[in-house]
């Protein structure tokens, strides 16, 4: 099943399994980056990030667990975002652009983009001589976190799908409870940061989601999609005021007054577009309180499980000679 927790089975084996699979893939895209390597440090990054997500999912039942591979995942993604980070600025250039393309005569952008592709071309080529440190460092870690899943006292006692979902609820619950706080902040200040730590939160839920879906595929899909996209979304503002403080902070590099103005403005109204559409699908996405939705992913988990073992019973086919003599 992939990113996705199966609820007949044993849930510590279901996350030694989906882990193994995360970083063994982790490590595939590592080992054959080649002369080019940003691509495969990309899907690193984010198989790191799934696996942050899976050991939150049971941080309440392993909090010291939790607490170290967290701290592992976080540092070594961090070691990878150089270059994602700068090709980030020039992809919300281009959505900016093509956004506005109808209202913008000028080439404004022209100045702007040429700076930032130089940027990260320039990052590229910084990040590739450094690449093999950082790959070889990536793959350290990668394998001690899979030692430390190996050798984590997952409850060995034979399948208890109560137990299983109790745990599975309760990390969902701490998560979900962090990003309804997480909204409540943002909604009230619209500060650029509270929003990130909102996106942050999101893909929490987002990947708890996911790992949960078998419980319920038909009615986690639409909620799944919608953190995706506000994720997304609050991901492409976040990129907009990184790139906003920039051009307060050194207008001459990117073009003249004029034309940054406009490119200001712009970014401006896409914010405010950005926020109002995160903000408001978020206050559908986390209305339920927490102990509601646990309470739901507990019952949920328990009635797919029982699914998920229980034989199936048909009626015995009736022999076909006694089908046509019927209907004769």
């Amino acid at each position: 099943m992939s990113y996705a927790i199966d609820p007949a089975k044993h849930l510590g084996a279901e996350i030694q399994r989906i882990a193994e699979e995360q970083i063994g893939k982790a490590e595939k895209s590592l080992k054959g980056a080649g002369e080019e390597p940003h691509e495969a440090i990309h899907d690193a990054r984010k198989r790191l990030k799934k696996l942050r997500g899976l050991v939150r999912l049971i941080r309440p039942e392993m909090e010291d667990f939790y607490k170290a591979q967290n701290v592992l995942f976080r540092d070594t993604a961090k070691k990878l975002s150089g270059m994602r980070d700068k090709a980030a600025l020039v992809e919300a250039m281009q959505k900016l652009e093509e956004r506005f393309a109808d209202e913008i005569e000028t080439d404004a952008f022209g100045p702007v983009n040429t700076k930032l592709i130089a940027d990260r071309d320039a990052e590229i080529k910084s990040g590739t001589k450094d690449a093999p440190r950082r790959i070889e460092e990536t793959l350290h870690a990668l394998k001690k976190a899979r030692c430390a899943f190996r050798r984590c006292r997952f409850d060995k006692a034979k399948y208890k799908p109560k137990r299983d979902a109790k745990i599975a609820a309760a990390g969902l619950e701490k998560t979900y409870g962090r990003a309804r706080k997480a909204l409540k902040i943002a909604r009230k200040s619209r500060d650029t940061e509270d929003l990130h730590e909102l996106r942050k939160r999101i893909k929490y839920h987002w990947a708890h989601l996911r790992l949960l879906k078998a419980l319920w595929p038909d009615g986690f899909e639409p909620a799944i999609e919608t953190a995706k996209r506000i994720a997304d979304d609050l991901g492409d503002d976040h990129d907009l005021a990184v790139m906003r403080a920039e051009m307060q902070s050194a207008p001459d590099s990117l073009g003249g007054e004029g034309d940054l103005s406009i490119i200001v403005a712009l970014i401006d109204r896409r914010q405010a577009e950005l926020r109002e559409g995160a903000l408001d699908a978020a206050g559908i996405l986390l209305a339920e309180k927490p102990e509601a939705i646990a309470a739901r992913i507990e019952r949920l988990y328990r009635l797919a499980a029982r699914r998920s073992t229980r034989p199936s019973v048909l009626p015995p086919m009736e022999p076909a000679a006694k089908l046509r003599v019927a209907k004769a």
